[in-house]
């Protein structure tokens, strides 16, 4: 091959190298940089889309309650949390009381949109604030480890 190469006149050459450029860089954008542009638009997307649900979460006012009467004061806060955290699809690993209108959760591979769902319900319907959280990543896409402390307003 280096041989028939060699053969080639100057400007043959120079046209055979400039297509190999031109053929690299095509390769280049559909193969690398043209997934990259979608794939960052689609997160870009994706994080407007869950700064939005953030603002509703925070836009929520402690004086709505569960038209069933679930915020009761004699219903307790562990109890509360995990029907809702059952009936929202939300699996919690631990439950452990934070004092006397506390409660520390931990959860593992929930989907993020499933818990931020599950959030904004027992906020809107018990009145029940985030105090802290801890996420972790897994493997999965969307997918979440982590910890929270729900206290009643």
């Amino acid at each position: 091959m280096r041989a028939w190469f060699a053969n080639l006149l100057p400007r043959e050459r120079g046209i055979l190298i400039g297509g190999a450029i031109a053929a690299v860089l095509v390769i280049l954008w559909i193969g690398v940089l043209s997934p990259l542009r979608t794939r960052s638009e689609s997160l870009r997307d994706s994080i407007a889309q869950k700064q939005r649900q953030l603002v509703d979460l925070a836009r929520v006012g402690p004086e709505s309650t569960h038209p069933d009467g679930a915020n009761s004061p004699n219903t307790t806060l562990v109890v509360l949390i995990d029907a809702s955290a059952r009936e929202h699809g939300v699996a919690l690993k631990t439950r452990r009381p934070d004092g006397p209108d506390g409660i520390q959760v931990a959860f593992a591979n929930v989907a993020f949109d499933t818990l931020l769902d599950w959030l904004v319900a027992i906020e809107k319907q018990n009145a029940i604030t985030v105090e802290s959280a801890s996420f972790t990543s897994t493997k999965q896409r969307g997918i979440v480890n982590g910890q929270l402390v729900l206290r009643r307003s």
